[in-house]
């Protein structure tokens, strides 16, 4: 039998694997496939490695860290033959937990093999944000600045992990009180509307608070487009309100000015200030801040181990 031929993508900063785990991971695969193991030396180097495994001819990229890295990876083996694995190693792990992967790195591992060894794939869609692709979600306005201001302190990012996420919400809406830039919410029928919180997911859940998935687009799924979730008049009890009803399945929708828009090809978004723009954010990374961004749906985008 043809072993595999793999590479592994290793983030050493990611949150929540420790070097003996990462050692016995890597030996298990050692004795699987053909391994080709890899740190990552910074932001952009997960893609640089990816798209040397593409031009290599190799099988599959496994992903040892979190959705970053992940990210990092799918840029430069979407379309192509090769296979995405995944090993938990980040701090929330949605792409994984979306696709009903184990959280635990050693049974994600076991996991993994038995995928290799059968040839276990799924076709999944992606999202596209401008040039960049996003596997689960995508926004701008608020929860991108959340992002940013998350990001801004890596150390406190791996010591509260999900926690750090709630902290920073409320520190923004906080910091923002009263000057908030409104988005403009572009549909494929040519509505409009202005929205205080745009929020575009490709799977459900939209993210995890600790073990708790937050379940912004009930019906969002790689299968399909892309779903909205738009927020009015973001008073910090609404706010509040939507993040305990889409942490209890979806109640959220039924709140006033509360709207999901489902299974779309494509929309756009825009800070309504001409005269600014407004932080990004795909797979809970920042992108460079921006006036305008158009999202679409990427169908049949790349395959997944599973």
């Amino acid at each position: 039998m043809v072993r595999p031929t793999v590479l592994l993508v290793v983030n050493p900063a990611a949150s929540s694997t420790r070097p003996d785990v990462r050692d016995l991971i890597i030996a298990a695969l050692e004795g699987r496939v053909t391994l080709d193991v890899r740190p990552t030396r910074g932001r952009g180097h997960a893609t640089e490695l990816a798209a040397g495994a593409v031009e290599r001819g190799l099988d599959a990229v496994v992903v040892l860290g979190g959705d970053g890295t992940a990210n990092e990876v799918i840029q430069a083996v979407a379309h192509t033959p090769l296979a995405l694995g995944l090993v938990p190693g980040g701090g929330a792990n949605v792409l994984a937990r979306a696709l009903g992967l184990p959280v635990d790195p050693v049974s994600a591992t076991t996991w993994l093999l038995r995928a290799l060894r059968v040839d276990g794939r799924r076709r999944i869609g992606l999202g596209r944000a401008d040039e960049r692709l996003f596997a689960f979600n995508a926004g701008m306005g608020f929860d991108a600045a959340v992002v940013q201001r998350v990001e801004r302190d890596p150390q406190r990012k791996r010591s509260l992990r999900q926690l750090a996420f709630v902290s920073s919400a409320l520190g923004e809406w906080s910091a923002t009180r009263g000057r908030r830039v409104g988005v403009r919410v572009r549909l494929p029928d040519g509505a409009e509307r202005v929205t205080d919180l745009a929020l575009v997911g490709n799977a459900s859940p939209y993210t995890y608070l600790g073990p708790r998935p937050l379940i912004a687009h009930p019906e969002a799924s790689f299968d399909l487009g892309l779903d909205l979730l738009t927020v009015d008049d973001a008073t910090l009890p609404r706010l509040a309100g939507v993040i305990g009803g889409a942490m209890a399945g979806g109640r959220h929708l039924r709140l006033h000015g509360v709207r999901v828009d489902h299974d779309l090809p494509h929309l756009e978004l825009e800070a309504v200030d001409g005269r600014r723009t407004l932080p990004v954010h795909v797979d809970g990374d920042p992108l460079p801040p921006r006036r305008r961004l158009r999202l679409e749906a990427v169908p049949d985008a790349l395959d997944v181990l599973v």
